[in-house]
């Protein structure tokens, strides 16, 4: 089973994780958490998202079902 982003619930969303996953000023985890989900939405999948974001897939996994179960928060 492939793991993937839910898409954004609204403009409003999608604007929100496409921002923080530019910022140079937020805190370095909610940036790789927003960029995570902006690499799962253009298609990329978790082991190739975590060489990208050098981190395990574990973490993206991780990342994804939550971000899937509760948004941003």
């Amino acid at each position: 089973m492939v793991l993937r982003a839910r898409p954004g619930r609204d403009e409003d969303e999608r604007a929100v994780v496409r921002r923080l996953s530019r910022a140079r000023k937020a805190p370095r985890d909610a940036v790789m958490r927003a960029r995570m989900i902006e690499l799962s939405w253009s298609g990329l999948r978790v082991p190739a998202i975590a060489v990208e974001l050098g981190c395990s897939q574990k973490t993206v996994r991780c990342r994804l079902h939550r971000f899937n179960r509760s948004g941003l928060q």
